[in-house]
């Protein structure tokens, strides 16, 4: 016969045993970590896997264009450090026309994380639209900023053609090319986005 402590030993094990599942239930789940972003920044890398964003459908500006001046601006009030760059729009695409002058404005820290523009620099950007604090970035980061060559055509990595568009679609419309027109390139962009 077991001993009185040995009986309520086994009751409170039993007890246990069919409470917790009923308390587990109850309990808050895990969330996802709040991670801070600044607006127009480059979106902060989460801990867990995502799909990258689509360059075009996310994007508020899209042109080829030469970089003409590049200023740091002091932060006003409570407000952040940024830097305006101003762009000549060779080639408008989207949100923007052709032979305008834009200017932007990024976030200070980007420069700092190695996000910066010469003047003279020829580009292709995917910009977000511009932020409540009038802030913008390329998609994706570097993902959305290619650089143009001198003869006016984007070089092709294969590579970075890899993350930016599905394996499937990579080496059809560009193949035995070292380069391609910053057009072609975003038609080829829009249309494996669309699929």
């Amino acid at each position: 016969m077991l001993s009185s402590f040995w009986k309520f030993f086994l009751a409170a094990l039993i007890a246990a045993l069919l409470f917790v599942p009923v308390v587990a239930e109850e309990l808050p789940h895990p969330q996802v970590p709040h991670i801070p972003q600044v607006p127009g920044a480059i979106p902060a890398r989460s801990p867990f896997p995502q799909r990258p964003r689509p360059l075009t459908q996310s994007s508020g500006y899209i042109f080829a264009g030469t970089v003409k001046s590049v200023e740091r601006m002091a932060p006003k009030g409570n407000g952040v450090a940024t830097v305006q760059v101003t762009f000549h729009v060779d080639r408008a695409m989207q949100g923007v026309q052709s032979g305008q002058l834009l200017s932007i404005r990024e976030w200070a820290g980007l420069w700092e994380l190695g996000e910066r523009y010469r003047p003279g620099e020829r580009v292709l950007l995917f910009l977000y639209p511009p932020s409540k604090l009038g802030l913008t970035s390329p998609v994706q980061g570097r993902l959305g900023r290619f650089s143009i060559g001198a003869d006016g055509r984007v070089p092709l990595d294969p590579a970075r053609a890899g993350s930016l568009a599905p394996r499937q679609y990579v080496n059809k419309p560009f193949s035995g090319q070292t380069s391609v027109s910053p057009v072609d390139l975003v038609r080829f962009l829009r249309s494996t986005e669309e699929e």
